[in-house]
């Protein structure tokens, strides 16, 4: 048996358990619908944006969901509701390629690294040798198969042709506890299962319905004809998160169909949310941020052009794997996501996206970034 763990991108210069790898669907149900024909690439794709990832034990291990769309040839779209978790790895055949890996890993960075012989007299003389105490940091956070745990992620997904957020979400996270509960559900996980996908109904327009899920009930509402359309995300937050005057300045670049890149990366305990547009590139800084955060500002800002709809290329999570679709010479709204180990100035976009940074809520322009 053959066991090998195939990258999803060119990282090869982080750790092994800092790089993202292949992923791919394992089971779903049903096998096809109709009028939803399962776009296996797709849900693969934006359900792990980034890959595959490893974790160990003194990784932070909860459960994150985001929600995603796919657009079709004919501009319908389908909603996807993902809730990654982590397993214990069982596979002795798995946690020894994971080994062999950093083996490999610490081999290639102390050739790379290991000063030439003129210069180790100067180290050892100062004191100060950069390369040999990275190094050792490397070896630190290394994986050891017979000290850690290996964990890797997974996760459980609602196609749906409507945007319940709310209550798929709700859905997702009872499932989990379910499976990762010592007590086993009141009925077998099937028939819950079971009861989402054929017998729980779409609400009427205008109406409320209300379910049981495993653990407690659950309710979606759907709107009259004569209302605002189905929005289930919170508006307040990206409010919170741009400030007033950036949700506007973003506003107005959807209506002038500029080319708009959602950017958020995540550094400790902040994040950036940079708004990249054809005539002006713009940042700011905000605590926490993930899929969700890219998701709920692209489609806030589409549902404030009621009744008016974005007709381009509407991408609010890029995976790792198509970020060529930057390249693109049309209108676009694309959200990329970075963990913090990404370098934003390793972005390749097109050349006459430039502009300003926005820093903990102020504008900044380029040729201040430097003056902090």
């Amino acid at each position: 048996m053959c066991i090998c763990l195939q990258p999803s991108g060119e990282n090869f210069d982080q750790t092994p358990l800092r790089r993202t790898f292949k992923s791919k669907v394992l089971a779903r149900y049903p096998e096809n619908v109709e009028w939803n024909p399962f776009d296996q690439d797709a849900v693969g794709m934006l359900c792990m944006p980034k890959g595959l990832a490893f974790k160990t034990q003194a990784d932070s291990r909860e459960p994150q969901f985001h929600s995603f769309i796919i657009t079709r040839e004919d501009g319908s779209r389908t909603f996807g509701f993902s809730l990654t978790f982590f397993e214990e790895v069982t596979s002795k055949q798995i946690c020894s390629a994971m080994q062999t890996l950093y083996h490999m890993h610490n081999a290639e960075y102390d050739i790379l690294h290991t000063p030439p012989t003129n210069d180790k007299d100067s180290c050892s003389s100062t004191g100060d040798c950069n390369g040999t105490s990275i190094s050792k940091l490397q070896r630190f956070n290394s994986y050891d198969i017979s000290r850690d745990t290996l964990y890797v992620s997974k996760c459980i997904c609602l196609i749906t042709p409507m945007s319940f957020m709310k209550a798929c979400k709700k859905v997702l996270e009872q499932l989990h506890q379910a499976v990762t509960s010592p007590q086993p559900p009141p009925l077998p996980l099937e028939s819950y299962i079971y009861n989402i996908l054929y017998e729980v109904p779409l609400p009427p327009a205008g109406r409320s319905l209300k379910f049981s899920g495993v653990y407690g009930p659950i309710i979606c509402q759907r709107p009259s004809t004569n209302e605002l359309p189905l929005f289930d995300f919170p508006v307040k937050e990206v409010f919170e998160l741009l400030g007033v005057e950036n949700v506007v300045q973003l506003f107005t670049c959807a209506l002038l169909e500029f080319q708009i890149l959602l950017y958020s990366q995540h550094r400790r305990s902040i994040s950036s949310i940079c708004l990249s547009l054809v005539d002006q590139q713009k940042c700011l800084d905000a605590l926490g941020t993930d899929y969700q955060r890219l998701m709920t500002v692209a489609e806030t800002i589409t549902a404030l052009m009621f009744p008016f709809q974005w007709q381009h290329v509407y991408v609010p999570i890029l995976p790792a794997s198509l970020l060529h679709f930057l390249d693109a010479p049309v209108p676009y709204l694309m959200g990329l996501h970075s963990n913090g180990l990404d370098d934003r100035s390793k972005l390749e976009l097109p050349q006459e996206v430039r502009g300003t940074w926005i820093n903990s809520l102020n504008i900044v322009h380029n040729n201040e970034r430097s003056e902090g």
